[in-house]
């Protein structure tokens, strides 16, 4: 069944509607044989900053995420020192705290020097040892940080003209983002909330107040229109069966 995104709710523990954290917004795109998500965190201001991630929750089926062999590479950690973490990486998986020095070089955006992750990502699966397998799934609670608040590259960029744009809750008014992670789902056409999820807190400094925003953000399938007015239909047939 065909399904489509909505926004349920709103971002909550939010200091305001309009700064700070507003909610995570998804460019969800197909790449080659792949699908490529890249995920932001939505606010309204160019001077906001990005802080962390935290307390994610996000699974994609049996087989995972795709990420690219290599030390540097099958972890949640990206390859920033040498500067393969890109946007258009279409077959490896990784955190960001924004965009190196703020902004494309070359028609690339690369992943920040800056991304720490913190102790949730357990194990291997943000340091790799040569014997480790790939990390195609997210440590529960798993979060990442920057490592230089006042750094150019966790500066709100624009969303404007996002492809394949895709709101969580309470990020329908995000004029802004700060890329935060780079997801490559096996196979085309695959839906946020449905094939995969993504649900985590984020913590953004207001560029105008100076102020600290923390909120919560997912993204949530619902049935497509076709299918709610079966929905419908089989809910009048039953009260009319009850009626009878």
């Amino acid at each position: 069944m065909k399904t489509l995104i909505a926004v349920v709710g709103a971002a909550s523990v939010i200091a305001s509607a309009d700064a700070g954290f507003l909610g995570f917004v998804a460019s969800v795109r197909n790449v080659g044989a792949n699908t490529v998500v890249d995920v932001f965190a939505g606010v309204s201001n160019a001077s906001d900053k990005f802080l962390n991630v935290y307390d994610l929750q996000s699974a994609a089926g049996i087989s995972g995420f795709v990420q690219k062999a290599g030390l540097a590479t099958k972890t949640w950690k990206p390859d920033a020192a040498g500067f393969t973490s890109t946007r258009n990486t279409s077959d490896d998986s990784f955190m960001t705290a924004g965009t190196f020095s703020g902004g494309a070089y070359g028609g690339e955006y690369y992943a920040s020097t800056n991304t720490n992750g913190d102790p949730n990502f357990t194990g291997t699966s943000w340091n790799a040892t040569p014997a480790s397998a790939a990390a195609v799934a997210i440590p529960a609670l798993a979060g990442w940080y920057t490592g230089d608040p006042t750094s150019v590259d966790n500066n709100a960029e624009s969303l404007a003209g996002l492809v394949g744009r895709v709101n969580g809750t309470g990020a329908a008014s995000a004029t802004r983002g700060i890329w935060v992670a780079h997801l490559v789902l096996a196979g085309n056409n695959k839906v946020i909330g449905t094939d995969f999820t993504f649900s985590a807190f984020a913590s953004i400094k207001d560029g105008v107040t100076g102020a600290t925003s923390q909120g919560g953000s997912s993204f949530v399938a619902i049935p497509a229109p076709g299918a709610l007015a079966l929905l419908g239909v089989a809910g009048v047939a039953s009260r009319r069966r009850r009626q009878a």
